[in-house]
């Protein structure tokens, strides 16, 4: 995770608590009491209202709404701005992300790139997935490796998106009578 992100998640704690203490309140009361801007005050609750952590408690003849929280004292999970829950960090998902943003790049540079405090990513581990990902014909190999000497050079072939392509196993039943498989849901 970057030093941002942490600073995001902690200015979302921080105003978290805030609601906390005041038990209700509006945009304007909970931005003061916060010390933050009203618009980031009104974002944030306007996820936490699709969460379910707070609730619409009163609207004023002024025309100001009261909020009331009712989750407790523990902190929402982080939402994107339209209210959706976000992903957690998995190692193929940081390790696809540093693919689509480098050039041509080795399991090192992958390694380094998709490392953060909270998904630490081994060279061994982006090697992995890269070796996965030139079976699949996502990655081209621009500079074969040699063992002791060099990594391998790979180059993104097929950018799908944002979601990592993941190995899955699936498993099926071979009939050698009509030359096709057949899935075994469920199990």
């Amino acid at each position: 995770m970057s030093a941002v992100q942490d600073m995001r998640r902690a200015r979302h704690a921080l105003i978290w608590q805030a609601a906390v203490r005041l038990g209700e309140f509006t945009y304007h009361s909970l931005a003061g009491e916060a010390e933050v801007s009203r618009s980031g005050v009104q974002a944030l609750v306007t996820g936490w209202l699709r969460q379910g952590v707070v609730i619409e408690a009163r609207r004023e003849r002024n025309g100001l709404i009261m909020f009331r929280v009712v989750a407790g004292e523990t902190t929402p999970a982080s939402l994107r701005p339209d209210g959706r829950a976000r992903r957690e960090e998995t190692i193929q998902g940081n390790c696809w992300t540093a693919m689509r943003r480098l050039p041509q790049f080795t399991p090192t540079d992958i390694a380094a790139h998709a490392n953060t405090a909270t998904c630490p990513v081994s060279v061994s581990e982006a090697q992995a997935y890269c070796q996965c990902l030139v079976r699949a014909a996502y990655l081209k190999v621009i500079r074969k490796a040699q063992p002791g000497r060099r990594e391998a050079v790979y180059r993104l072939i097929r950018n799908t998106g944002p979601m990592p392509p993941r190995e899955r196993r699936v498993r099926a039943i071979y009939d050698d009578n009509l030359c096709e498989f057949t899935h075994l849901g469920g199990l």
